[in-house]
């Protein structure tokens, strides 16, 4: 009987590790040809199977960083992500900040009710949001995409902060208000510092989001105001494709968001999970 249960376990044991190579296989191969494509010679990319040993180039990223206007794609995606960021948390924070003075059945279940926005798909909005946006002359500027984004972002921001804020013990913001602190100075000095974990996690998800949005970019932004991924999208033409440059430009755009995600991994995780099952 116990020879058969730890056949049975190292069996589990032998598929979870399978699935586990699997996954990794699925999400790294992909990745790697990408880079790989990127130090190759534009033939070396249609052999089939592709060469793992090759003499690596750096012709696709010298055209791509002095021919073409990647800088300035960059500078735009930096702006555009680093000011969705950092509006949403501010107003996400202060509205879950609301949200745990209103104690009523109402101020309870809004953060819930926020999610459903999250339901609608992105692309029935975007006429809509287009027609404000030139009828308010926004369209072409940062501002256009950085209001879109921003409202996109911050029913989760919102719903996240509200988990974390509820935990909060409300005699800690009573004792400050009969100590004479006004709500906002309450906010600033008890509130923010709490809620570190949550603003890591909430950058870190927010920024990856706008960083790699391409639907209202493409429509709001133009030549002057292009992010990385309509610059992108540029090299893939109706006829042929750029596969050197593409290759070397999203390899580039990968490195910012995978260097944050790395640094702040540990408070992604506590957060996600403090915010979701806490709250």
């Amino acid at each position: 009987m116990e020879i058969n249960y730890k056949v049975k376990r190292n069996l589990a044991r032998l598929g979870i590790a399978l699935f586990l190579a699997l996954f990794v296989l699925w999400t790294v191969i992909p990745v790697y040809i990408v880079v790989s494509n990127s130090f190759r010679r534009t033939i070396e990319m249609k052999h089939m199977p592709p060469k793992l040993i090759f003499t690596p180039i750096l012709g696709h990223y010298e055209k791509l960083l002095t021919l073409d206007r990647f800088g300035v794609y960059f500078l735009n995606s930096s702006i555009i992500s680093v000011s969705v960021t950092s509006l949403t948390i501010l107003l996400g924070s202060m509205a879950a900040y609301g949200l745990k003075l209103f104690r009523s059945r109402i101020g309870k279940r809004i953060s819930s009710v926020l999610l459903l926005g999250k339901m609608v798909p992105s692309i029935t909005i975007l006429i809509p949001l287009f027609v404000l946006m030139n009828r308010a002359r926004l369209t072409g500027t940062y501002a256009a995409p950085i209001l879109a984004l921003s409202c996109l972002s911050l029913p989760f921001v919102t719903w996240l902060m509200t988990g974390f804020i509820a935990d909060i013990p409300q005699e800690l913001i009573e004792s400050a208000s009969l100590e004479g602190c006004a709500r906002m100075r309450i906010f600033r000095i008890i509130i923010l510092p709490l809620l570190k974990p949550a603003i890591a996690s909430a950058a870190i998800l927010v920024m990856q989001a706008s960083w790699n949005e391409l639907l209202f970019s493409l429509q709001l932004t133009n030549l002057s105001t292009y992010p990385l991924t309509v610059g992108v999208a540029r090299y893939v033409g109706a006829v042929s494709v750029d596969w050197g440059k593409c290759s070397a430009a999203a390899t580039i755009t990968m490195v910012p968001i995978i260097l944050v995600g790395f640094f702040m991994q540990k408070y992604l995780v506590s957060g996600m999970t403090a915010g979701a099952v806490k709250g």
